[in-house]
This record gives C-alpha cells, structure tokens and sequence, in this order.
C-alpha cells in the first residue's frame, strides 16, 4: 500500500485593511519600547496647538502597557466620534438613494438620449460621476452600475474598459480632489484642525483638471480600441452584466435627485457663509435622507427609518476603521514618540526645497495607499504625521491635507487591493493586468497635474493654515 503523502497548501493573503490597522496599533506599541521619546514645543495660535520647529527634545520615555494597549480602541472610538457618526449619517441617508434607484434610472435615460453619440455621452457620464465624487464622496454604490455601462460601452463599439472608466475614473477624478468629501477631505481636516471643508476653491481647480485629463484619457483609449477593428461579442459578457433593472426614469426619481441637488447647493452655501461644521452638515443629511425615503416609500417612516439603518450598517466599516486607525495616534502620543518619528522623517525633507517636499509627501501617501487602501483609515493613521511634519516644514496643513488626499484617491486606479476597482473589475471580466496598463499612464498624468497644483499651494500659502 502506497503512502499518500499530504502537501499542505499554505496562501499568501494581504491582510484586510482592519486587520493591517490593529497590527499598526500593536507595532505603535512596541515601538514605545524601542524608539527614543522626545517633543516638539507648541504654541498656540488663534486656539489650535502648532509644532514650534527647531524646538525637538528628548523626554521621558513612557513605554505602552498591555492594559493601554488593550483600551486603545475604545479610547479611539471615544476621540473619533464627531467623524464617526457624521459617516453613519452620511452612510444612512445615501443607502436610501441607492435604494430608490434613482441614478441609475437617471443613468438609462441618459443613454438612450446620447446614443450614437459617444464622445458626448462619456463626457456628461464621466462629469456625473466626478460630481458624486467631489460631493459626497460616492463609492461602493458605484459598482452595480458598472453593469449597465459595460454593455453599453461595447454597443459603442469599445472595450470594457472603458465602460469601468467612466464611473470609475470619472468618479475618482472628483473623489481624490474631495472638495466636499467626507471620507477623506474631511476626515483629514478635521484631525488637522482645519475648517472644514476650507480651501474648496483650489480642490475644485484639482479636480476639474483631473476630469479633463480622464475625459481625454478615456476617449483616446476608446477611439484608439475602435480605429483597431477589433469587436468584443456581448455574449462573451459575464452572466452579471444585465443585474440592474433597465426602468424608466419617472416623477418619483426626478423629485429624488432633486433633493438630492438641493441638498448639496445648501451644503456648499451654509459651509461657505455660516461654517457650517459635522453637526448642522449631518443635521442636512439626515433630513435628506428622510424626504428622500418618504418620497421613495410613499410615505412609509418604518420603511424609510429602517433603510437609513441599513445604509449606517453598510458604512460601518470605514467608521470603525477610523475609530481604530485613530488608536493608533493615541499609542504614539502617550508614549511620546509621534513627534520624534516626524523630527526623523522631517530632517531629510528639510534639505529639499518646500515643493519638492510637498511632492514627496504625495508620492508617500500613493506608496501607503497601497498598504491601506482605505481613505478614512489612511487619513487617520497618517495626518496626525502629516500635519507636525507640515508644521515642521512651515508648509501649511492644508497642503498637507491636499497632498495627502490626491495620493490615496488617484493612486487607487493602480492599486490591486482597493475594493471598489477589483469588485468592478471583477464584474466586468476585466483583468488587472489590462486595467493596470490603461491606468498607469493615466496616474502619471494626473501626479504630474497634482504636483503643479501643490506646487501653487506652496508658494501662495494654501491656508487658512
């Protein structure tokens, strides 16, 4: 009798980004134990805490105990719980519009009213995505509807590719430069200190470039693809591809939309003329969602309290990702070495003029975005960083912010484990090594168009601070 011989199959698997960020709180703890304490002084102006450069000293060293270790994210769920429920809300009263249909219904008629006409259709899809992006931050509500324009895409007499580049690249060109987006601008802002939403005008200028860059991108791809004579049969398309309900866009959707714009017209004119802050902007979200789930459910408050509910269980991820990210600030202050990891990381940067510094803290966070894939998490691990380091290199936190937003949110068209892009791709047919070859270019575009962005933000000052 022959011995069966049992090989043991073992997989490499990226960890999940929960899973990275609680090792980053455990590694934060021993580094208490390893790295020399020391502190910036700080002053305080106009009621916020700066970093005084050339003031680092050593201090005690005060190592992480087992017992400061384990309260560390319940601590973080406390000191992050202004952004938090602010995501809930945000989360709940836009799982309602995902749940009406609306745009996706909206999305349809647009189609069928620009067939033929290509170039024009992409140009108004890809410009409607960037709105959701720059706005409110629209994410994974993105991907069913990657099902509708894949096939049309291939009627067009294009690839699939570009039927995921026009949400996806249209949607992150107004994402990344965030000018009302809670997920990273103002998750960024608020650990900084800054008003929020502050410097909307020049994120606005980031972002319209970025659309335009996309725009030409994408169409040149799509032409590029035509002009080779080379058809893709729709019967080659995954089952998938016809999920979302082909519906006419009726009364009902047009009032949806229409709270949908009001709303953020009033969103813009309170934070511009009131400074509006979390509190009256999750006060507006949550009205919204409410006229939007009556109008959906025909007057039903059950049916609409209880999909607001659904919508804050379906965002609760990023929230306690933010909560345990922000564990990991709470580690390198108490044990008084977040300010010496930026005194190390500010002295080679030092050497380097402010912009090119500027653009080394963009390539950074494109590196780290890899790691954490995630906006609120990665904001909330590396902006306490960020900020003290801008301090440091009198460069303002709002170039800081700038910097750091644009590496994560355009990076995320070359990064494999962002989910948004694989679950696209995935419902396309698409494989990332064909994807990562149409956007690569693409990033190195739009990095060059953000380094003259921060470049302007260096030398005018980019503030309030």
């Amino acid at each position: 009798m022959e011995n069966k011989i049992k090989e043991r199959r073992w997989k490499i698997r990226f960890p999940d980004t929960g899973t990275l960020l609680i090792a980053l709180v455990v590694l934060s703890a021993l580094l208490t134990y390893i790295v020399p304490a020391g502190a910036f002084d700080r002053e305080v102006v106009d009621g916020r805490s700066l970093v005084v450069a050339g003031t680092y000293q050593s201090t005690e060293a005060n190592p992480t105990t087992f017992m400061s270790l384990i309260q560390s994210i319940y601590n973080g769920m406390l000191d992050a719980s202004d952004i938090a429920w602010f995501i809930f809300v945000v989360g709940g009263a836009f799982g309602i519009v995902t749940k009406s249909g609306a745009i996706a219904a909206a999305l349809n008629k647009l189609i069928r009213r620009y067939e033929g006409k290509e170039t024009v259709l992409i140009i108004i899809i890809m410009t409607a995505f960037f709105i959701g992006g720059m706005s409110y931050g629209m994410g994974e509500e993105i991907i069913p509807l990657v099902a509708i324009l894949v096939p049309i895409s291939i009627k067009m007499g294009f690839d699939p590719i570009v039927g995921v580049s026009m949400p996806i690249v249209g949607l992150y060109s107004g994402y990344s430069a965030g000018a009302l987006n809670p997920f990273n601008t103002g998750v960024a802002q608020s650990i900084c200190d800054l008003p929020l939403f502050s410097g909307i005008g020049l994120r606005i200028v980031l972002g319209l470039g970025a659309l335009i860059i996309a725009i030409h991108h994408t169409i040149r791809h799509g032409k590029k693809f035509k002009a080779s004579g080379v058809r893709v049969n729709l019967n080659e398309l995954p089952e998938n591809m016809q999920m979302v309900e082909d519906r006419e866009f009726n009364t009902k959707d047009k009032l949806i939309l229409g709270t949908l714009v009001l709303t953020i017209a009033v969103l813009v004119f309170g934070i511009i003329k009131y400074e509006w802050y979390l509190a009256e902007m999750a006060g507006l979200f949550f009205l919204m969602g409410i006229v939007i789930g009556l109008i959906y459910f025909k007057g039903d408050f059950n049916a609409t309290i209880n999909e607001f509910m659904i919508g804050c269980r379906d965002i609760a991820t990023a929230v306690i990702l933010v909560c345990i990210g922000r564990a990991i600030l709470i580690v390198l202050q108490d044990g008084n070495i977040l300010d010496t990891i930026v005194y190390a990381t500010s002295i080679p940067l030092e050497k380097f003029p402010k912009i090119i510094a500027a653009w080394g803290m963009y390539i950074s966070q494109g590196i780290v975005n890899f790691l954490i894939p995630s906006s609120s998490g990665q904001a909330v691990v590396v902006m306490p960083i960020m900020s003290s380091l801008a301090d440091v290199l009198d460069i303002t936190r709002q170039t800081a912010v700038l910097a750091f937003q644009s590496g994560d949110g355009f990076w995320n068209m070359i990064t494999p484990v962002h989910p948004i892009l694989m679950a696209s791709l995935g419902l396309a047919g698409v494989s990332f090594k064909k994807w990562f070859k149409f956007s690569l270019s693409l990033v190195i575009k739009w990095s060059i168009w953000v380094c003259l962005i921060l470049a302007v933000a260096v030398l005018t000052n980019y503030g309030p601070f």
